[in-house]
C-alpha cells in the first residue's frame, strides 16, 4: 500500500497541468461533437427527403395501380395551383421591381433596358448608381481648388495664398 499511494499522489500532481489541456481540448472535442451531430442531422434529413420522395411515388403507382385517376388528378391539381399562385407573384414582384430600377435611368434607355432580365438590370444599375461622378483627371491639369472661405472671411495672408484661385473663379467659363 505504501507504494501505491506515492503513485496516487504523481496521478494527482499530473493532472493538474492536465485540466488546463483538457479545456482546450474540451473545446475541440465539443466542436468535433458538434460536427459529427451536425453531419449526421444532414445526412438525416437528405434521407427523410429521399423517403419523402419515394413515398410519393409509390403512392402514385399504386393510384395508377387501382385506376384512382381522380384521385392522383386531384393532388396534382392542387399542386398545380399551388405552384401558380407562386408564379403570379413571382411574376407581379419581378415586374415591379423591374420598372423601379427602370425608372432609375435616363427616358431614352427605358425601351433598351425593358429587354433585360432583372438580375442584368439589377447589375446594370448597381454598376452605374456606384460609379463615381468624379471627371477623370488629365496629364497637365492640375485639379482646380475652390477656397474653402470667401474673399471677405479670409485675412490678407490668406488672400495672399488663394490668389490665383480666387482669380479663376472670377474668370468667364468657370
Amino acid at each position: 500500500m505504501t507504494q501505491e499511494e506515492p503513485k496516487v499522489e504523481t496521478e494527482t500532481v499530473s493532472e493538474s497541468p492536465a485540466k488546463e489541456v483538457v479545456q482546450d481540448s474540451s473545446n475541440e472535442q465539443h466542436i468535433a461533437e458538434s460536427k459529427k451531430y451536425r453531419r449526421r442531422a444532414q445526412d438525416a434529413e437528405g434521407r427523410v427527403a429521399e423517403l419523402e420522395k419515394k413515398l410519393q411515388t409509390q403512392k402514385e403507382a399504386e393510384l395508377k395501380e387501382k385506376e384512382e385517376y381522380k384521385t392522383l388528378y386531384e393532388e396534382k391539381s392542387s399542386q398545380i395551383e399551388g405552384l401558380q399562385a407562386n408564379a403570379e407573384k413571382w411574376a407581379k414582384y419581378e415586374e415591379s421591381k423591374k420598372a423601379s430600377l427602370i425608372q432609375l435611368h435616363p427616358e431614352n434607355e427605358h425601351e433598351y433596358l425593358k429587354t433585360l432580365n432583372l438580375e442584368t438590370l439589377e447589375f446594370v444599375t448597381n454598376k452605374i448608381n456606384s460609379v463615381k461622378t468624379n471627371a477623370p483627371e488629365v496629364p497637365g491639369n492640375p485639379r482646380q481648388r475652390t477656397p474653402e472661405k470667401s474673399f471677405s472671411e479670409m485675412t490678407a495672408d490668406e488672400k495672399r495664398k488663394n490668389w490665383k484661385n480666387i482669380v479663376e473663379q472670377y474668370k468667364p467659363g468657370n
